[in-house]
Parts: C-alpha cells; structure tokens; sequence
C-alpha cells in the first residue's frame, strides 16, 4: 500500500497491561511491491496496522507462534523479539500480514525503502509545483485575454457615457440605454438592425455555397484516381499559402469594371465564397478516414455517385461539416478589411456589413455620442458566434482531429 504524508500506515502495539505505543512505519512504496518494517515486540503484545484512525482486518500468522493467532484481526505476539513486518497489499481491508524472525537485511531494506518513498514524496512534490505553476500560468493568460472582453460588456451596461472615458473599471450608473439607442435610434449615422440582417445574409450565403466546395472539392480529390491529381493538389496548396487579401483590389476592379456589379452584398457573397475550395485539405484527410469498402458497396447496390456522397459519406461526415461551416462563417462574419475594400468607398450605409457600421461609431464627429451604442453593438455581434460555438463544440473537435489524421 503506498504510505503518503496525508494518511500513513502506522502500527499500533497493546502491551499486557493495555498500554498502546504508537511506532511509525518507514518505507513501502507501490501496491506490488513487498514491504519489510522491523518492529520489536514483547511476549503478549497484540499488534495493529492502522490508516485513517481505524484497524484493518489482517488474517497473518506467527511463524514463530503460529497458534497464537486469536481470529480477531489482529495477530498476538508469543515472545520477546524483533520482527519483520512483511506486506503485500491490493485492496484495502483484503491486505495479508505475514510476521517473521528479524533478517540481516531488514535494516538495509528498510533503509532503501525510506530513500525510494522520501525520492517519492521529492517527485511528487516537483510534479504538484509544476501543476500549480502551470494553472496559474493559464489562468494568467485567460484573466488577461478576459479583460478587455469585461470591460467592453461593463461599457456596454454604462449609462450616462461620453466618448470612452470611463474613471473606473465598474459603472457607475448601470442602464441599458445603449441597446435600446442601438436597435430603435435609426438614422443616416445608425443602421444597426440592417447592418445586422446584411452580414447575416451574407455569412450564411457563403456558408452554404462554400462548404458545398470545400465537400465536393475534397471528396473528388479522396475518392477520384485521375490523370495531373497529385500536381493539381499541390498547385491548390500553393496558391492557397497566399493570404486572401492580396487578392482584395483585383477583386474590386473585377466587380467594378468587368461585370459591372453594383450589388454590395452579392459582391461579398461571391468575394468570401470564390476561392473557398482551396481549404480542402482538412476535409479531405477526414474523407480518407472512411473505408473505400463502404463506397465499394454501395456501387454494387446500384448507387450513384451522388447518393454515395450525400446518403452515405455526408451523414458519416458530420464533425468535418460542423467544423467547414464554422470557419465559412466566422470570416465573413467578423470581417472588416475585406469587406471595406469589396464595397469600395462609394458603398450605401444601408450595404454595410456590421464591421463596417460600427467603425462608423467611433470616428471622429461620432465618437462621443456614440460609443455606448459601439460596445452594446459589439456585445450583441458576439453572442451568436458564442451561440454556435458553444453548441457544436463537441463536433468541431471531432473535425478538427479527424481531419488531421491523413493528409
């Protein structure tokens, strides 16, 4: 049984005149190990091992005294010496304790099992500081990454406010009237609610058209032997190491001046949703996960390849959907650049994504009445991301892993 600082073995000796003495034990590390303690003892004494304040029921036997055994638990020492306590424990209650003539070695060997339980107690030690260290260390981190997003909520909740000055960290004055300015005082400067169904739509929009690119994208490319497949992944890969922002003022001029497309939100639905077949590779490691047997026989029972792909594959597919259709949405849902650079300088307020609105906020003939109504604006952007988080997390793990499992 292993002996820790919080709950140590101790044997406890009743003499003849029901006196006890208490003899701590040293040593015994592992529950398969074999632990020898020396104890010495007067004819008549009666022995108990103790933990935790009470007896456990041992059956041993006296090999010097083997019919002093009285079935009590305990063991009844028949003469004058010094022994070995030998233990070998599994389960508590359920120990055996064999007690035998003192050996030459006792000494040594309870000497050596002192020093493994003291580099024991050293090991756990160091590990438990680490632990320490290493939690304090992430809570370090999350008070700091936490900061900001508190104080942007507190802001929020802040009545009376102008401009970002705030004295303290808490409000004074608590009030709710920077959502209400936000969602009911609409004008040329405040469009929030529009703004809001804007990048709605065009998240959702190119959610849908991207994962179904991303999907089909990496089925073919896991499932299709053809001619130039290896060179034609390679060259996806490559393109897709180039950020997509330097593809922002071709974009523009595209829209612009070849197909003459006026729509803003077409432009961003089309702009975010283009080249989103380049982020494949995840998907398609997830697809190289599922056996081509299933595929196999399908095809046997007349299926095509598309029933294969949306009756079979999708349905066994859905950590990897999860996880294509939350990084479609976040990019054109938090986007700010891009989205600037598509719409061009000439864009209508009422074409603005929510990125855009809320810079409008805190410029500079803005800033001071409108502060309040930024940090509500930016409090109630973040709650569906957290929504959709929050309630697919389990498979957007499961997408992330899957997919990295082949390349």
């Amino acid at each position: 049984m292993e002996i820790s600082r919080r709950n140590p073995w101790r044997a406890v000796v009743v003499g003849k005149d029901g006196k006890k003495r208490n003899i701590q034990l040293l040593g015994g590390v592992g529950t398969d190990e074999l632990i020898a303690f020396g104890v010495t003892l007067a004819a008549g004494d009666r022995l108990h091992l103790v933990s935790s304040g009470r007896n456990i029921g041992f059956s041993g036997v006296n090999r010097d005294e083997s019919d002093c055994q009285d079935g009590s638990g305990d063991i009844v020492i028949g003469k004058d010496g010094v022994y070995d306590l030998h233990l070998s424990t599994k389960v508590l209650g359920a120990e055996t304790l064999d007690i035998f003539a003192k050996r030459p070695d006792s000494d040594e060997l309870a000497a050596t099992q002192h020093r493994n339980l003291s580099k024991m107690r050293s090991k756990r030690a160091k590990e438990t500081i680490l632990t320490i260290l290493h939690n304090l260390l992430i809570a370090l981190l999350v008070l700091i990454w936490l900061i900001p997003i508190i104080w942007l909520i507190l802001v929020s909740f802040t009545g009376g406010l102008s401009g970002p000055v705030m004295t303290q960290f808490f409000p004074k004055v608590w009030s709710i009237e920077n959502y209400v300015t936000l969602f009911t005082k609409i004008d040329s400067i405040n469009m929030f609610p529009r703004w809001f169904l804007n990048t709605l739509i065009v998240s959702v929009c190119s959610t849908i058209l991207s994962t179904l690119m991303i999907l089909a994208t990496a089925y073919a490319f896991s499932r299709f032997q053809f001619k130039k497949r290896r060179g034609l992944m390679n060259i996806s890969m490559v393109i897709a190491l180039f950020p997509g922002m330097l593809t922002m003022f071709v974009s523009y001029f595209i829209f612009q001046y070849v197909f003459h497309l006026n729509v803003g939100l077409v432009r961003l639905i089309i702009a975010y949703s283009a080249g989103a077949a380049l982020g494949y590779l995840v998907a398609k490691g997830f697809f190289d996960t599922i056996p081509m047997e299933i595929d196999e026989a399908a095809k046997i029972d007349g299926a095509s390849r598309a029933r294969i792909f949306f009756q079979i594959l999708v349905p066994l597919s859905k950590p990897i959907i999860v996880y294509t259709l939350i990084t479609s949405f976040m990019a054109p849902w938090v986007d700010f650049v891009f989205a600037k650079m598509i719409l061009g300088n000439d864009a209508l307020v009422q074409d603005y994504t929510v990125a855009l609105g809320l810079l409008s906020f805190v410029g500079q003939m803005n800033i001071t009445d409108w502060f309040g109504a930024y940090a509500a604006g930016s409090v109630v952007v973040a709650i569906p991301l957290s929504i959709l988080f929050l309630s697919v997390q389990k498979y957007y793990v499961g997408g992330v892993t899957g997919g990295a499992v082949k390349g």
